[in-house]
């Protein structure tokens, strides 16, 4: 029991953080940018579908 007690703190913590974070049910704010294929992508074209939106910058 001691030797999970580390992983267990983490998964309780993801569980609270994940239902308070369900709990707001706020929309995305709007967003919108270039894909690699030149085109241009939006959230509101996705409503209703799960997106994985990986942010990252480069100074």
């Amino acid at each position: 029991m001691r030797r999970h007690f580390p992983l267990l703190l983490v998964c309780l913590a993801l569980v609270v953080v994940t239902t308070a974070a369900a709990a707001t049910r706020q929309p995305a704010p709007a967003a919108a940018g270039p894909t690699v294929t030149g085109g241009k992508a939006s959230l509101a074209a996705l409503r209703g579908k799960p997106v994985f939106v990986n942010v990252w910058s480069s100074w």
